[in-house]
């Protein structure tokens, strides 16, 4: 036992030996493109349900940035308030493209990406966030209608509009961004549908990033918890109190997050799932007699 002990011991040592023997580093320069990791400038981001709420806080951001921005949703009014933000916040006043669209028509989806092509001429990042969220459960009347309006709008068009994308985001070594959730790993009560489709939208990152690597596509899912957005402003105490940051997430906090994944600093990270609520995650179960949804 002995011997076969000194054995692996001497195999240790003579490995950490061989790496000492090569030593690989990055020039100083890579160091320093950290500080400059979120410059987006020249960079083409679309971002789907962009007229409000998450999106509406991604595209602004990424308007700071530098970069080019799509900005599309079903309300006209919305989309044009939105795209007017955005150029007041980019630094070179980048005016966006302004697309009226729904992601349920699969010609307003290529539509969509046509437009962004025809008028930027690339595309780096793909952010898909639009998503419906209304109750469900198993003994309600209408289910799978519902569950076919959220499986249809949270994740099919997610597939079509990437599979219309990869063509140009392999050109620039893009990437794909999917708005997720907790719910995608937390079960709720009352989320019947929507918990399955977040949870086949993280699955769906990963199988894309074996396929879509070698392409040098990355392709992450960002997972919000409770999020103040428009459509839900009466949050309940008890979702702040179970957070332990104890406090609601913003669209700010998603846009930081989606701006990590898309930047040079997640240059090796594909097929992960980042968590982006405050710890809320762990404290969803006791939530459950509450009948909500995230």
């Amino acid at each position: 036992m002995k011997s076969i002990l000194l054995l692996a011991l001497l195999s240790i040592a003579a490995a950490a030996v061989a790496a000492d023997d090569y030593v690989f580093d990055y020039s100083d320069d890579d160091y320093r493109a950290v500080a400059n990791s979120r410059n987006f400038t020249g960079k083409v981001v679309l971002v789907t349900g962009s007229s409000s709420g998450i999106g509406e806080g991604i595209v602004k951001l990424f308007s700071v940035l530098g970069a080019r921005v799509v900005v599309t949703g079903r309300k006209e009014a919305d989309v044009h308030r939105v795209a007017q933000e955005c150029q007041r916040l980019s630094p070179n006043k980048l005016k966006p493209l302004e697309v009226v669209a729904d992601l349920t028509k699969s010609a307003d989806l290529a539509t969509l990406l046509n437009q962004t092509i025809k008028t930027f001429g690339k595309l780096d990042v793909l952010v898909n966030n639009a998503g419906i969220y209304p109750a469900t459960f198993i003994d309600q009347k209408n289910l799978l209608q519902v569950w076919d309006q959220i499986f249809n709008i949270d994740l099919r068009t997610v597939v079509e509009l990437i599979h219309l994308a990869v063509p140009y985001l392999e050109k620039t070594n893009g990437t794909v961004i999917d708005i997720s959730s907790i719910a995608a790993t937390a079960p709720m009560l009352g989320s019947l549908a929507y918990n399955s489709a977040k949870a086949g939208l993280d699955m769906l990152a990963r199988v894309l990033a074996l396929e879509l690597g070698p392409k040098g596509i990355r392709v992450n899912s960002l997972n919000p918890g409770a999020t103040r957005v428009q459509s839900w402003t009466d949050i309940p105490d008890s979702i702040i109190k179970a957070t332990p940051l104890k406090r609601i997430g913003e669209p700010l906090d998603m846009a930081k997050g989606v701006a990590f994944l898309a930047s040079t600093d997640a240059s090796f990270i594909t097929g992960a799932n980042l968590v982006v609520d405050g710890g809320l995650v762990y404290n969803i179960g006791g939530l459950n007699t509450q009948k909500m949804n995230y």
